[in-house]
């Protein structure tokens, strides 16, 4: 079997605070050692702490909001409903037994997503008025 070099990465995670350092070789030419790197959608990281996939996520969402925005901005709730659970929630839900945010902070990123997202269907743009 042959490997492409360029595409192979070296991703230790352990919980050491001094891990052991190897140089890994395929065909005599040493592996790029990365902190983190995407596997199947989810970004995995050398410490397991999700905070990186979870920015990465929040921002695309917040992109693909901000065109839903732009674009849909007169129509129905029931149109931008759907187009939110077409093209945003499917991104925020992906694999989240895998990465299930634990700590609040994440939490909170991905729910300040959701709450935003709630007020475009809603049409609520004010800050201070709750979607629940």
């Amino acid at each position: 079997m042959n490997f492409n070099i360029a595409k192979c990465h070296l991703l230790r995670i352990t919980q050491k605070r001094k891990p052991s350092h190897f140089t890994y070789t395929i065909t005599n030419q040493p592996i790029s050692l990365v902190e983190s790197h995407p596997y199947l959608g989810i970004t995995i990281d050398s410490k397991l702490s999700w905070s990186k996939h979870i920015h990465t996520t929040t921002s695309q969402c917040a992109r693909t909001l901000g065109l839903l925005k732009r674009t849909l901005h007169p129509a129905t709730p029931k149109v931008k409903e759907t187009a939110y659970n077409m093209l945003i929630r499917p991104k925020l839900e992906y694999a989240t037994v895998a990465w299930n945010p634990h700590k609040q902070n994440n939490v909170d990123t991905l729910e300040k997503n959701e709450r935003s997202a709630a007020r475009f269907t809603l049409n609520d743009n004010r800050r201070k008025t709750s979607t629940t």
